[in-house]
């Protein structure tokens, strides 16, 4: 890990051990359940309860011990459970970007770097933007491959999704008459 992204990552670590929130005793009740059971058992727990409302929305707020967590649970086999990870983390990605980033591995970067579904298009175009701006504005992030990769998959989808889509005349034929 390059050095820039362990001081990141030690300093997300030490802001993480604030006082506990509500959904610390969760974190720490599902690390052990990963512990025990593993990620995929943990995942099918998740399914349906109201623990993984909890835990999504903790990630989303950029609760770091969630994040963290998110994104081992993320890395399990294909599920809903795992759906919902990474939506949440799609989220977090805008206000947190070093800490995601430092967490994954750079082929998973354009996973987590990716619009969330329940943005609409105006929103998607708008907050894609502001993203790529946020990158772009920070040294650390412009300077790593993580961060280069986090922008290049923003960037992609503003330009070649529904948002970067452009509408051509309703009828090419009659416009070239």
């Amino acid at each position: 890990m390059p050095l820039k992204l362990l001081i990141v990552v030690v300093v997300a670590a030490a802001v993480s051990s604030a006082p506990a929130t509500a959904s610390d005793a969760l974190v720490v009740d599902l690390e052990q359940r990963v512990s025990a059971q593993g990620v995929d058992k943990v995942n099918e727990y998740l399914i349906g309860s109201f623990a993984m409302v909890t835990l999504n929305d903790s990630t989303a707020r950029c609760e770091l011990p969630a994040v963290s967590l998110s994104i081992q649970l993320a890395r399990g086999s294909r599920s809903k459970a795992v759906d919902a990870h990474r939506e949440a983390l799609r989220a977090a990605a805008g206000s947190c970007t070093g800490f995601v980033l430092a967490l994954l591995s750079p082929k998973e970067v354009p996973t987590f770097c990716a619009s969330v579904s329940s943005w609409t298009v105006t929103q998607m175009a708008r907050e894609l933007r502001r993203r790529i701006r946020s990158i772009e504005a920070d040294e650390l992030l412009r300077s790593t491959q993580r961060g280069k990769a986090c922008r290049a998959a923003y960037l992609y989808e503003l330009n070649n999704t529904r948002v970067g889509l452009r509408v051509g005349p309703a009828n090419s034929a009659a416009a070239s008459r």
